[in-house]
């Protein structure tokens, strides 16, 4: 785009130029690019920053500092001079005026600007170093080959599935590759233990990346329930299939299923636990039969109990202490706002 954008081209530019350099046609010219501001007694200098620009004349808006919120206006050329105006919006919206001119060995330029109030001037200097293969190493095509690299990068991970899926998809290219494996994850998900896992894990993300891929959760989970039922995975029943459960309290088995009657089947899991717990004791426990059911009825009427006794008391200091995001923001002082301007430009 224009040579201003260090942060997002540095760590670019060193790969592409080691990976280009022997055999790169000399298609365009690489400078040496260095950045000052001021502001208010402050002073700022950045660092200096290698980039590969088309072979022209260096005096164009390719070479204002600006990012993707920004627009050139009225940019004139006058000989080896050149002049504009700029507005960027966003969170660090700006307006200035700005010149530049070619040197012999590159350019230089300037610009003034006003933000809330402040006035800003920034300076910057190009100086030519040699060629370099403008097809692979302008900020442009760098920018393409990071996003590439990242694209390819995330297909496995279905957290990143706004990469691929909707209509501000920065990978809309990938995205066959990415939904090939989300489909896989869809196809494993409908065994009721991978549905659980899955569901448990990567639930807010892979279930909209299955959705833009053309699956579904409901269609996924309607599978892993009929699984359930056939293979007497009870929980899962009750857990993930609750209008399914009435119809399995009569037959459940107390030692497999003795949560799932318990959270599901209360009138019967009260009777058998009137009838096999109650009043049991040890030893005569040891060597029931319904010992497996006995012990998770104890332990879900325990966790029950705990579930109940889980608010905060009334007189509990942290209920009256302020939040710490109730605090009043602390207002950005003038060497914040600095910074990020200057980072917005391009200034290192």
């Amino acid at each position: 785009m224009n040579p201003f954008r260090p942060h997002r081209v540095v760590a670019a530019a060193l790969f592409c130029t080691a990976i280009s350099a022997a055999a790169a046609p000399d298609s365009g010219d690489r400078y040496r690019v260095t950045t000052q501001m001021k502001m208010a007694g402050m002073s700022m200098p950045g660092k200096p920053v290698d980039v590969c620009t088309a072979r022209a004349n260096p005096v164009s808006e390719q070479a204002i500092p600006k990012d993707k919120d920004c627009e050139v206006q009225n940019f004139r050329i006058d000989g080896s001079k050149a002049s504009y105006h700029i507005v960027c919006t966003g969170k660090n919206a700006m307006s200035g005026d700005g010149e530049m001119e070619t040197l012999p060995d590159g350019y230089r330029g300037s610009m003034k600007a006003q933000v809330q109030g402040q006035s800003i001037t920034m300076s910057y200097e190009g100086k030519r170093i040699g060629g370099c293969d403008y097809a692979t190493e302008s900020p442009e095509a760098m920018g393409k080959a990071m996003t590439a690299q990242a694209c390819e990068a995330q297909l496995g991970s279905p957290v990143s599935y706004s990469m691929y899926v909707g209509p501000k998809a920065a990978c809309p290219t990938y995205k066959a590759k990415f939904c090939a494996n989300v489909n896989r994850t869809a196809e494993q998900a409908v065994d009721p233990a991978r549905f659980a896992e899955t569901d448990r894990t990567l639930g807010a993300a892979i279930w909209p990346a299955i959705e833009g891929c053309g699956g579904s959760r409901t269609a996924i989970l309607a599978k892993a329930c009929g699984r359930a039922e056939s293979g007497g995975d009870l929980d899962f029943v009750g857990d993930y299939c609750p209008d399914l459960a009435p119809r399995h309290c009569a037959d459940a088995d107390p030692n497999r299923s003795g949560r799932f009657l318990v959270r599901h089947c209360g009138d019967r899991a009260r009777a058998l636990a009137a009838q096999q717990c109650e009043g049991r004791g040890y030893t005569a426990m040891q060597s029931s039969p319904y010992r497996g059911f006995c012990h998770s009825y104890a332990a879900e009427r325990l966790r029950e109990r705990n579930a109940g006794t889980q608010g905060q008391p009334a007189n509990d200091a942290s209920a009256t202490a302020p939040a710490a995001h109730d605090a009043p923001a602390k207002k950005p002082s003038l060497g914040d706002r600095f910074k990020a301007l200057k980072d917005r430009l391009g200034g290192g």
